[in-house]
């Protein structure tokens, strides 16, 4: 026959399951825990902003949403980060019971993030990259559960671009909103995971490349100059050849007596460079000691349940 203790213990055992699996820590990336793992809140405490909350069940999410989001308003909040981490004797430690020295993780290539189990409490939640707010909802129960424990919670859309490509601190918080004793409580969860970086794909520096190219250029001129010199007639043809580049170079000089000057016809001077180089041409007679040129260049309170060991 059956003991009615063992019976007792077996329904007690049960419930205290039942009751971690109503709660939940950060899964991916996982959190790691200061001694054993646990899942439940840091501290459960009254309301501390005041208002209409006992008119609200723990399942109405519509008037627990609306009492809430009123009352932040009002109290001035934008976030509920600044709230929790005000007052740890109030709201509970830092990073609650998980380790903020852990290995660090490497974060989802998915743009998400998700919960050990699905949230069934109404109530606000974040997630941080050290200062950087990458996601917010006043209700994360209807925007990242179905209402059951079986179901994980994905949070989405988590940007992790911002992280620092040495390490970031992803931090976890969850106002929850729980009927007891028909009172409403406030139970606070704060997760802390250390990251590698961000995500394989995002980065949050930037890098500069850079690219030489290669151009042609071919010129062609007839151009005339009149002087007051007298008349020769010089025929010159040149060819340079550098290490690296390479020009030829034809130009015809005329010099006829116009109105007693100097006449100067250069054609067909053609280029093609590849290596930024640049060309130099000057014609000079007799009385002209200048020339023409042409040159260029390219360049509080603990939770009450646990869960022993950490998680896989």
């Amino acid at each position: 026959m059956v003991s009615s203790s063992i019976i007792f213990s077996a329904v007690a055992a049960l419930a205290v399951v039942q009751n971690v699996n109503a709660h939940g820590y950060m899964y991916i990336p996982l959190a790691e825990f200061e001694g054993t793992a646990t899942s439940s809140w840091i501290v459960q405490i009254e309301p501390q902003w005041s208002g209409d909350w006992d008119s609200c069940s723990s399942d109405d999410s519509d008037c627990l949403t609306s009492v809430y989001t009123t009352l932040k308003s009002s109290n001035g909040y934008s976030d509920i980060r600044t709230l929790l981490d005000s007052d740890t004797d109030l709201y509970g430690a830092d990073c609650g019971y998980t380790n903020p020295d852990a290995t660090a993780k490497d974060p989802p290539t998915t743009g998400d993030a998700t919960f050990s189990r699905g949230m069934v409490h109404v109530g606000p939640c974040e997630i941080w990259l050290d200062d950087t707010m990458v996601l917010s909802n006043d209700n994360c129960l209807t925007a990242y559960g179905d209402g059951t424990v079986d179901t994980k919670s994905v949070f989405t859309p988590v940007d992790y671009s911002s992280c620092s490509t040495s390490d970031c601190m992803l931090r976890f918080y969850w106002l929850a909103f729980q009927g007891v004793d028909s009172k409403m409580v406030w139970q606070v969860y704060k997760d802390c995971v250390p990251l590698t970086g961000p995500a394989s794909g995002d980065s949050s520096s930037t890098s500069t490349t850079s690219t030489t190219a290669t151009s042609t250029s071919s010129t062609t001129g007839n151009e005339a100059t009149t002087s007051t010199s007298g008349d020769t007639t010089t025929t010159s043809s040149s060819t340079s050849d550098p290490t690296t580049a390479s020009s030829t170079t034809t130009e015809t000089s005329t010099r006829a007596p116009t109105t007693g000057g100097d006449s100067w016809t250069s054609t067909g001077s053609a280029m093609t460079t590849s290596s930024g180089d640049s060309w130099t041409s000057a014609s000079q007679g007799k009385d002209n000691q200048g020339g023409k040129g042409w040159s260029g260049g390219f360049g509080g309170m603990g939770g009450g349940d646990a869960e022993v060991g950490n998680p896989p």
